[in-house]
C-alpha cells in the first residue's frame, strides 16, 4: 500500500502540469515548401540580416552612419540579392516563393538600400524611420509564411 501511495505521489505531479498545459495555437502562416538546400540558403541569408540589424543597430547608437550605410548595403540591401545563389546550385530559394512572399523580399531589400542612402546623411531621426521599413518588411514576411 505504500509502495502504491509513493507511485501515485509521484506520478501525480506529473500528470496534473500535463493536463494544464494549454493546448498550442494554430499556425495560421502559409507554408511554403521548398527543398532543404533553398530553405537552407533563405535561413542562411535570414541569419545574417538579423545579424547585420544588430551591427546596423549599434552603429547608430554610436553615430557612425557609413558603417551602417555599408553594413546594411552590402549585406541585406539589393546589392545583397543572389550572393549565395552559388549555394544553391541554381535552385534558389526565390524560385519556391509564392509572389507576395518574393515580393516581400524584394521590399524588404529595396528598403535596406534606401536605408543606406538616408544613413549617409547622418540624420538619425530619418535613419531610424528609414530601418524601420526594412524591419517592418521582415516582421510582414515571417508574419505571412512559414517553411516547416
Amino acid at each position: 500500500m505504500r509502495n502504491i501511495l509513493l507511485v501515485l505521489s509521484l506520478l501525480l505531479p506529473a500528470a496534473l502540469a500535463q493536463a494544464q498545459q494549454p493546448a498550442p495555437l494554430p499556425d495560421a502562416r502559409m507554408l511554403v515548401n521548398m527543398p532543404d538546400v533553398p530553405r537552407s540558403v533563405m535561413r542562411a541569408d535570414m541569419l545574417d540580416h538579423m545579424a547585420a540589424l544588430n551591427e546596423i543597430i549599434g552603429d547608430l547608437a554610436e553615430n557612425k552612419f557609413e558603417a551602417a550605410a555599408e553594413t546594411a548595403e552590402k549585406r541585406i540591401g539589393q546589392s545583397a540579392m543572389g550572393r549565395n545563389a552559388p549555394m544553391a546550385r541554381g535552385q534558389g530559394p526565390g524560385r519556391f516563393m509564392p509572389d507576395t512572399m518574393r515580393q516581400m523580399g524584394w521590399n524588404m531589400h529595396g528598403a535596406a538600400s534606401e536605408f543606406a542612402k538616408v544613413a549617409k546623411t547622418g540624420d538619425k531621426t530619418k535613419a531610424l524611420a528609414a530601418l524601420q521599413q526594412v524591419t517592418a518588411s521582415c516582421v510582414a514576411c515571417h508574419m505571412a509564411f512559414r517553411t516547416r
